[in-house]
């Protein structure tokens, strides 16, 4: 008996040895398991952001997660962690303070993909559709308050110009950035990345890398407009030209195109289309020619609408008086995203099921003279019947814009082979193309407390003046 009371004080005093070892080399886990109650989740060094994309139809929120060289890592299995609603911002114009009932669960949700003792330096952003501008500054400022006041209660890092109305020029790069994250191309020579065409509601932005000799020697523009600004990724530095062209995105070009024939026939519209469209306060009548549409004569409209003959206070313009960037290695290679991809998924030029899609620039002009040529809505259903049906009297229009821009705006070759693409995939996983991932690598590439970068638009900007 006494010789075994020895051996369980032996291996009592062995246990406590043991412990005492264990705490003096993992004191800074304790301490965060005593002050977040007892709730450590497995040594999590992540560093998380997140980002909440408000746009036309929805508001998601997306939860990023990065290792300390900026790799993506993945959250509960998912590289992509993101929660939407059907609300979108400028729904709640006239009652700004209604927005806390649908941003509130969603900042819930974020918050329980990040664990509780990482939440105070996890940053969260909040970027709006830029269409946003044309309801007013009185009425977007009231909005953009709401969401600053929401997110300062939370227990997030959050900064007040941490949540803006996204520039275009800004979303191009966030998307240049996304898009060549996801192929491997950052850390590589700018000549080896490739260019980015989006599509948005207001804006269309064009964005690609220029040699560093091409950024020391921009030329200086009248305007003082600013087309190419330096970059910070992953311990890479880019110079990056990115525009973005308003009123060009999918939506607000239809009202730019029906100026020309506001009080007349338009051919750009499918035959039998009559009425009226409100967009932000501003009524444009919408009627159809009682011959249906016509390509070449919708064709000649909107290259009214491009402003090809704009003023061009320095060599080399695309549209609207707008510099190009010089060209270069970084435009060599072109992705096409967002309405641009859609509006081909839409007609079956690009296929929505498969990440991306090879094609040239022929193939939208060959498919909008089909459009072109229904003679009513029903006709145009049965050739395109995926269309939705807000889309469908526009069809002819929004196909022979989209040839249009590319091939006369931008440049492009029609027999150039580019790429349209809505998704990518990364580590075996499929990826959403979006210019939230890109906000959030810029970020992480970043000082948090340093970040100088993100977006902030003030009062006294206008659209134009930001797009």
């Amino acid at each position: 008996m006494a010789k075994s009371g020895i051996t369980s004080i032996s291996l009592l005093s062995l246990y406590a040895l043991l412990f005492l070892q264990f705490c003096a080399s993992n004191a800074g886990l304790l301490s965060r398991i005593l002050a977040s109650g007892g709730q450590e989740i497995s040594g999590d060094n992540g560093r998380y952001v997140i980002v909440f994309d408000a746009g036309k139809f929805s508001t998601i929120v997306h939860v990023f997660k990065f290792d300390e060289n900026a790799n993506l890592l993945k959250i509960n299995g998912s590289l992509e962690v993101s929660h939407d609603v059907q609300e979108t911002l400028s729904a709640y114009a006239d009652n700004p303070a209604a927005i806390v009932s649908f941003l509130g669960p969603l900042l819930e949700k974020a918050l329980d993909s990040v664990p509780d003792n990482l939440q105070p330096e996890t940053p969260v952003l909040f970027g709006a559709v830029d269409e946003l501008f044309l309801l007013g500054e009185k009425k977007y400022e009231k909005i953009l308050k709401v969401i600053r006041d929401v997110l300062s209660e939370s227990p997030l890092l959050y900064k007040p110009e941490w949540v803006t109305i996204l520039p275009g020029a800004k979303q191009g790069v966030y998307l240049w950035e996304t898009i060549n994250y996801l192929m491997g191309n950052v850390g590589r020579d700018y000549s080896k990345t490739v260019a980015v065409l989006n599509q948005d509601v207001a804006t269309v932005q064009m964005a690609y890398a220029v040699s560093s000799e091409a950024a020391a020697n921009v030329p200086n523009f009248p305007r003082g407009e600013e087309y190419i600004t330096a970059h910070h990724i992953r311990s890479n530095n880019y110079y990056l030209y990115s525009h973005g062209y308003f009123p060009y995105g999918a939506y607000a070009v239809r009202t730019e195109i029906l100026k020309y024939t506001n009080d007349s026939y338009n051919y750009c519209m499918t035959g039998g289309y009559n009425e009226q469209m409100n967009y932000y306060g501003e009524i444009y009548n919408v009627r159809a020619s009682p011959s249906g549409s016509s390509y070449e004569k919708c064709r000649a409209n909107i290259l009214q609408a491009l402003n090809l003959k704009a003023t061009c206070y320095i060599k080399n313009c695309t549209f609207d008086g707008a510099w190009n960037g010089g060209g270069g290695a970084g435009v060599e290679k072109i992705y096409l995203t967002n309405g641009f991809h859609n509006t081909g998924a839409d007609v079956g030029i690009t296929n929505g099921d498969i990440p991306s899609t090879d094609l040239k620039l022929l193939e939208y002009e060959e498919v909008a003279k089909v459009a072109c040529g229904a003679k009513s809505l029903e006709e145009a259903h049965n050739l395109f019947p995926i269309v939705p049906a807000f889309d469908l009297p526009y069809l002819c229009m929004d196909l022979v814009y989209v040839y249009s821009i590319l091939v006369d705006g931008f440049g492009i070759d029609p027999t150039e082979v580019v790429t349209a693409l809505n998704t990518m995939q990364y580590r075996g996983s499929s990826l959403t193309v979006q210019w939230a991932l890109g906000a959030a690598l810029e970020l992480v590439s970043s000082d948090h407390t340093k970040m100088q970068d993100v977006p902030y638009v003030s009062s006294s900007h206008t659209l134009n003046q930001v797009a």
